[in-house]
């Protein structure tokens, strides 16, 4: 009877202590669930923007330009020619404008973006986004010092076609200065010359016989 009392205690001691165990675990994970929520997500770090006289070898900043339409365009440089496309959201003046960016079909590495124009002398906020998944790529701060202006075509001149020479045609024969020229004829007044008198035969007297 004694042994059969000793077996119980030590099965309920058994379930408590699995219970108390469990509950304990419960508690943990959802200590660690919670903590989890209220952290931050990390986030993948941005690249600055850069000029690319300051580092060529990253996605950088040529220089600010402005088109036939009068809209500023954003020269940037990328470092390899296989690079995701992206966009541009620029803030000026509390005003977020997207450029719409568009890579050179003769030299990959050169991508040129447009938007609206930022007056000269102002800062622009840039942040740069890749075209998938909208993942933020680089972002910097720039001062629009100097805008390049396009320099307007100028008409194409005419071509001067020589006429062909056709033989036997008559040319012109050309002035060798110092060659005797023709003296110039001068009408002489007309002045009546006398005429001979007509001759008179006189009669000859024969002696009278």
């Amino acid at each position: 009877m004694k042994q059969k009392k000793t077996i119980i205690i030590l099965g309920v001691a058994a379930v408590f202590a699995l219970a108390v165990l469990l509950w304990g675990a419960a508690i943990i994970y959802v200590v660690e669930r919670v903590r989890g929520a209220g952290e931050a997500p990390t986030e993948t770090p941005v690249a600055e923007a850069l000029l690319c006289s300051e580092d060529p070898y990253v996605l950088c900043v040529v220089n600010f330009s402005a088109n036939n339409l009068n809209r500023m365009v954003i020269n940037l440089q990328q470092p390899g020619v296989e690079d995701a496309p992206f966009y541009i959201k620029a803030k000026n003046r509390d005003t977020v404008t997207v450029y719409a960016c568009e890579v050179d079909e003769m030299d990959t590495t050169i991508v040129r973006c447009s938007g609206a124009r930022t007056p000269l002398g102002e800062t622009i906020d840039l942040e740069i986004y890749a075209t998938d998944g909208d993942q933020l790529l680089a972002r910097g701060t720039f001062l629009v010092s100097a805008i390049a202006i396009p320099t307007p075509l100028s008409p194409p001149e005419e071509d001067i076609i020589d006429e062909p020479y056709i033989e036997g045609e008559p040319t012109e024969e050309p002035y060798i200065e110092g060659e005797p020229t023709e003296e110039p004829y001068i009408e002489e007044p007309y002045v009546e010359e006398p005429t001979e008198e007509p001759y008179i035969e006189e009669p000859t007297l024969e002696p009278a016989p």
